[in-house]
């Protein structure tokens, strides 16, 4: 619990250090120009050099695969353990995991091919992903930990005590011959019948 308190800790504070600086307060939207184009380029710049992108991407990588490692490890606790429950939430979040760690390579290739060919606004895309993409993992990471099956909520065999009230009568009412019913035929409605 405390390491799941801190994970999660860690995910919220770690995605604002890469928060940027609040835009400068932008200028009156301008009607557009002669032949009808308005500007719409992004005045902010990425807060990181490239070098320090791939640099950091490359320590999302390291920390996605322990995650992964450590989620196969849940797995395979859980297949010893033949505990369905927890196998099928820990695959669940490995699947999970591993299509997050797919998505990031290919952000990764994307993100190096942006920094050869110097654009900045591919880069920071990717970079951004890239940083989501680690987050997913993550709390997936967390989750795995938290998958829980029936061996940590079991608490004993059920025990059913069942008390008879002494003024219930013994015979089942629902029988001919019962005093509580009255079978009696109804007057007929009509003498022509």
């Amino acid at each position: 619990m405390a390491k799941s308190k801190l994970l999660l800790a860690t995910i919220f504070i770690g995605g604002t250090v890469f928060a940027q600086a609040p835009a400068p307060s932008a200028p009156p939207a301008a009607a557009p120009g002669p032949g009808g184009s308005v500007d719409l380029s992004v005045k902010q710049q990425p807060m990181l050099a490239p070098a320090d992108m791939v640099n950091q991407s490359k320590e999302y990588f390291k920390a996605m695969g322990d995650v992964v490692k450590r989620i196969q490890i849940l797995q395979d606790q859980a297949k010893r353990e033949k505990d369905i429950i927890r196998l099928n939430c820990v695959t669940d979040k490995l699947v999970q995991a591993r299509v997050n760690v797919n998505i990031g390579e290919q952000s990764m290739a994307a993100l190096q091919d942006s920094i050869t060919r110097t654009d900045a606004g591919e880069s920071t895309h990717e970079f951004t992903r890239l940083t989501i993409v680690n987050q997913k993992v993550t709390v997936l990471g967390a989750e795995a930990e938290n998958c829980i099956g029936e061996d940590l909520s079991f608490v004993g065999a059920t025990r059913v005590d069942v008390e008879v009230d002494p003024n219930i009568p013994q015979y089942d009412p629902t029988q001919p011959g019962s005093p509580f019913i009255d079978i009696t035929r109804p007057p007929e409605a009509s003498p022509l019948s």
